[in-house]
């Protein structure tokens, strides 16, 4: 499915992309909107807010899980993303700006759906059958990094309070490494470069600030 009628302005890459520095305290974690609270991350962007969690789920089915919350919360967006495609928490918060600038600027997207556009973002694609095949293709995945979002931030803790009878919290799901570098370059953009040309993103910088750019450019 393709998605036509105007085309989204480019968002400020340089705004969007803030690398974290390896040893940062609470305090500027605090500045930039971020509080950890044990091994999950609540984000504060304007009117947006989230947490972003690592589960390893007792049972694949996770549209189950989605659907057991929903009733419970239809103003709750729930995000499941397969932790290959997760290349850390800055990829995360890349694209939650961009989803933010929209709303902050009030450019109005093709896509309605905050889940549905998380999604394609995320999978550097405007075809929604691509990227549910791209996030949920392996049917015997059970872990993957769940994103609540909601204007009302004393509903997230409620909802991930209840996520966690589903499954075991894993922090490590988040972290970036080499496989998932290599996973999703082969994944999306294994035409792209030419010869040796992908060499050029050899620091994590350069990296994610491709997979940024692509994800704020990718429902063009």
């Amino acid at each position: 499915m393709f998605f036509n009628g105007k085309s989204i302005r480019k968002p400020d890459i340089e705004f969007l992309y803030q690398p974290r520095p390896k040893d940062i305290s609470q305090d500027v974690i605090n500045s930039r909107g971020e509080e950890v609270l044990d091994n999950k991350v609540l984000i504060k962007m304007d009117t947006l807010n989230a947490i972003v969690a690592g589960f390893s789920f007792f049972n694949t089915d996770v549209r189950n899980i989605y659907e057991d919350l929903k009733s419970k919360d239809k103003t709750i967006n729930i995000i499941f993303v397969n932790p290959k495609l997760v290349y850390g928490l800055d990829h995360i918060l890349g694209i939650l700006k961009i989803i933010n600038e929209e709303d902050q600027r009030n450019i109005k997207s093709n896509v309605k759906n905050v889940e549905i556009e998380f999604l394609l973002r995320i999978c550097y694609t405007n075809q929604i059958k691509y990227a549910l095949k791209s996030n949920f293709g392996d049917s015997m995945n059970k872990n993957y990094v769940v994103v609540l979002i909601s204007k009302m931030e004393s509903k997230l803790s409620n909802t991930l309070s209840f996520l966690s009878s589903f499954g075991i919290e894993d922090s490590n799901l988040i972290l970036p490494d080499t496989t998932k570098k290599n996973y999703i370059l082969n994944s999306f953009f294994k035409d792209k470069f030419k010869g040796d040309s992908h060499l050029l993103l050899n620091n994590e910088e350069k990296y994610l600030k491709f997979l940024i750019e692509k994800a704020a450019i990718s429902l063009n």
